[in-house]
């Protein structure tokens, strides 16, 4: 005969089902109407089991997402105290090579455009020199000439330039070589200036005087 529960085959002798336990007498059935399924859980216990296994499922990925971040700070931190951190620094910027005039006409054109084209850079500056001026801290400035009368160049000189600077000439062209910008507007000047070896600083050679004999002439091939 079959079992009612599960459909097993069970001998006619047997009260109880050999695979689900369930009685074959419909009047113990009906005596035991709790006895659950072999293998069937009911409705509330089975989502009961299934809640459990979700919150077991999502306390692991939780456990290892933690442990993972954990790990990948430790990394972090172990090579943020191996590698040193490099505070950004502006781009270096070269020397700055210009005449006398254009650095007037750019400061007069535009001083805020020229104060951050030249500023903390390097300065080399040739142009005509016109004459040295005392600076009032025991050195010596120069000035070059540009097309205003009125704002010359200022040439601020090194101790060590000093002696070449004694040697120019009005009218000579020279070039020096500076660390930067000193003032601007009326006062237009670059600071801490060595003048070049390629500048002529060598005074001009003294005329001979009219009382000189005049040199005597070769002596011609005779005919």
């Amino acid at each position: 005969m079959l079992c009612p529960e599960c459909g097993a085959q069970v001998s006619a002798l047997r009260e109880f089902c050999p695979e689900c336990g369930s009685p074959m007498d419909p009047g113990l059935r009906e005596l035991r109407p709790d006895r659950p399924r072999k293998g069937l859980r009911p409705a509330g216990e089975e989502l009961k089991g299934n809640r459990k296994k979700v919150l077991i499922a999502i306390a692991a990925v939780l456990s290892v997402v933690v442990l993972g971040r954990q790990m990948v700070g430790r990394d972090f931190d172990f090579d943020s105290d191996k590698r040193p951190v490099i505070a950004s620094r502006p781009e270096a910027r070269g020397a700055v090579t210009i005449t006398a005039e254009q650095l007037y006409q750019a400061y007069r054109d535009d001083e805020r455009a020229a104060d951050r084209r030249f500023d903390d850079r390097e300065m080399v500056v040739s142009g005509e020199f016109l004459r040295i001026v005392p600076d009032g801290y025991g050195s010596l400035d120069l000035r070059l000439k540009t097309s205003n009368p009125e704002i010359p160049v200022g040439i601020d000189v090194t101790q060590l330039a000093i002696e070449d600077a004694k040697k120019l000439v009005p009218g000579q062209q020279v070039t020096v070589s500076c660390k930067g910008m000193g003032g601007s507007g009326n006062e237009l000047w670059v600071r801490d200036c060595a003048i070049q070896p390629g500048s002529d600083v060598t005074a001009p050679a003294t005329q001979p005087s009219s009382n000189s004999s005049p040199p005597a002439a070769a002596e011609g091939n005779g005919a």
